[in-house]
């Protein structure tokens, strides 16, 4: 279960060895560390966002998306929870390594260990408790909602649904995939509802972002999308999304639903 402790421990882990060497900027002036440049060691090194405050982010699902999310997210040093069922996924990421083959992930999460700002874990309450926004990165089978990853979304939903009963603060839920607006506003939304026992735009946000591309699928798609499309239900939502992705040098398109 999860550890609350575990942002202030020392703890170091063991890392994942790969054949590549990134090269890579740190900067910790502002009282917390952040990667400011990165090359995974194949393209030109680039320049990653600036953020000017650290977000608390839980991030629902640790496949090839949510992971990259979660790491890419911890290394603009924001305190990052990654949540998974997959003991697997949770062991990986917190002895710092990944599933994935993705050229410098490997890399990347290494050096962010001493960050200590990343954590995976299959508490989902706790992890809602701790953040205020969540990233939902649950469908990594296909590039549209297939209806077995709209039953593993019913399920996130849920578990969402009765962690925020017991929060009183308002919560931000963003999705990173292809949904499709009619099931998030018919399907998904009244199961968070009815298990919250709350109102959305009132007691939680709800949006959706896209990038240029379908998915991020690498570090590069992550930091650098051509575009951003963000779906919110209310304008606090929306608000709360875009500062999730400040610095991103991206235009914006805002789709109210």
């Amino acid at each position: 279960m999860f550890d609350s402790q575990r942002f202030d421990t020392s703890e170091t882990h063991s890392t994942y060895t790969h054949h590549a060497t990134p090269q890579l900027t740190i900067d910790n002036t502002r009282g917390f560390s952040r990667i400011v440049t990165f090359s995974d060691g194949n393209q030109q090194s680039y320049q990653l966002p600036k953020c000017r405050n650290t977000k608390q982010i839980s991030v629902f699902g640790l496949g090839h998306s949510g992971a990259l999310s979660a790491i890419c997210m911890a290394a603009l040093g924001h305190k990052v929870i990654g949540i998974d069922m997959d003991q697997r996924r949770i062991n990986a990421l917190n002895q710092g390594r990944t599933f994935s083959d993705e050229e410098g992930l490997p890399e990347l999460l290494e050096q962010i260990a001493s960050f200590r700002n990343l954590v995976a874990t299959d508490d989902g309450f706790n992890a809602i408790k701790r953040t205020a926004s969540s990233l939902i990165c649950v469908n990594d089978d296909g590039d549209h909602a297939s209806d077995v990853s709209i039953d593993k979304l019913k399920i996130i939903c849920e578990q969402i649904g009765l962690s925020l009963r017991y929060k009183e603060q308002y919560h931000n839920l963003v999705f990173c995939q292809h949904v499709d607006a009619d099931i998030l506003k018919t399907v998904l939304l009244p199961i968070i509802e009815e298990q919250s026992g709350k109102k959305a735009s009132e007691a939680f946000g709800l949006a959706s972002i896209q990038g240029g591309k379908e998915k991020a699928r690498t570090i590069k798609d992550f930091y650098q999308p051509a575009q951003f499309t963000i779906q919110f239900l209310d304008k606090q939502s929306c608000q709360l999304t875009e500062q999730l992705f400040s610095g991103f040098k991206a235009s914006i398109r805002r789709v109210s639903w």
